[in-house]
């Protein structure tokens, strides 16, 4: 049994492995979060009722969304609109001020939706090019957003299931741009800073070689990317894929990348899906801010998606210490998704 504390060498977060405390999450059910197509406000027929589509793709290939008709028929399999709920919304966007003793800055950005056609389809039965798809309209609309000076961060994330945050059954996935640049993001932006400045060296870089001389915890790689279980994994059977290219920012991947890093993303939700059943996950992109003139180098830095099976709901122990706490063995995740054939 492994009980040890383990420390992420980027963002300073404490693991806490402690096997012995659960058996392995199960399966589940899948009409614990079933909604029909007819009870589903992303269905084709219902889009109307949505705000007005930015993208649109039809097997790979963009659509022009200047006609409302082409995307009532058949004529897209992944649309691009507005959340008609944002958490944010679009407008002028002025630096944060002082209130009291707190900083205060109004919720502009974007927040968008990026949904696929198939109701009954989600990412662990996609194609490789369905997968692409979906890529290409998060790097499109990652390229758009960032071009708008008031988005300090942009943010691209998908919820699978009820435990993952998910309140729609229909597969999608979202975009937010946000005034300010979260702590979570400058926390490990700035591990990955204080390595290179005392070592010389990227902090990705060092954990990717020593993910291959461990041979342990990989799990898929291809010629651009590679897969694995984190030697700190925060929950049981968490996921990263990296590019073996050292960049900073998701924004500059070459489109010829694509079909390569759906492969890969693929390979990691597919296994996960063969392994457990239909485990409820998030899995985001963490990238560097937009890269802009006035912005400072963050080369040190390497973009990554991070997947995050989720089992329960975090109790006191994360909240009140922000220690999480796997039962499971990342070496022994690792094995079980590399024997999952997809």
């Amino acid at each position: 049994m492994l009980n040890e504390f383990r420390q992420d060498p980027v963002s300073g977060d404490w693991v806490l492995f402690a096997t012995q405390r659960a058996k392995r999450p199960g399966a589940k059910e899948k009409d614990a979060f079933y909604q029909t197509a007819e009870e589903c406000l992303f269905e084709p027929h219902k889009l109307s009722n949505q705000e007005k589509p930015v993208a649109a793709y039809y097997q790979g290939k963009a659509v022009d969304i200047s006609d409302p008709d082409a995307l009532v028929g058949a004529g897209w399999t992944t649309v691009v609109l507005p959340n008609k709920f944002p958490a944010l919304k679009h407008g002028i966007c002025v630096p944060a001020v002082a209130r009291g003793p707190f900083l205060v800055a109004e919720g502009a950005g974007f927040h968008e939706l990026v949904i696929t056609r198939d109701h009954e389809k989600h990412f662990a039965q996609f194609t490789e090019a369905e997968t692409a798809e979906v890529l290409q309209a998060y790097l499109d609309r990652f390229k758009t957003i960032a071009a708008d000076n008031c988005g300090e961060y942009v943010m691209i994330f998908h919820n699978h299931g009820h435990l993952a945050g998910a309140s729609i059954y229909h597969n999608h996935s979202q975009i937010l741009s946000m005034p300010i640049i979260p702590t979570g993001i400058l926390k490990n932006i700035r591990g990955a800073q204080d390595y290179f400045e005392k070592t010389g060296k990227r902090v990705h870089e060092v954990l990717l070689q020593w993910e291959r001389d461990e041979q342990k915890r990989i799990i898929f790689e291809n010629e651009k990317f590679i897969v694995l279980c984190p030697f700190v994994s925060r929950t049981p059977y968490e996921m990263r894929i990296f590019p073996k290219s050292a960049s900073a920012y998701f924004g500059e991947m070459s489109a010829d990348d694509l079909p390569q890093l759906a492969q890969a993303l693929n390979q990691a939700i597919g296994r996960l899906d063969h392994a457990l059943g239909n485990a409820d996950y998030n899995f985001f992109i963490h990238t560097a801010p937009p890269k802009r003139a006035d912005a400072p180098s963050y080369d040190f830095y390497h973009w990554h998606i991070e997947i995050m099976p989720r089992f329960s709901i975090d109790a006191g122990l994360e909240f009140g210490t922000n220690v999480f706490v796997n039962p499971v063995d990342p070496d022994e995740a690792a094995e079980q998704l590399r024997n999952a054939h997809v």
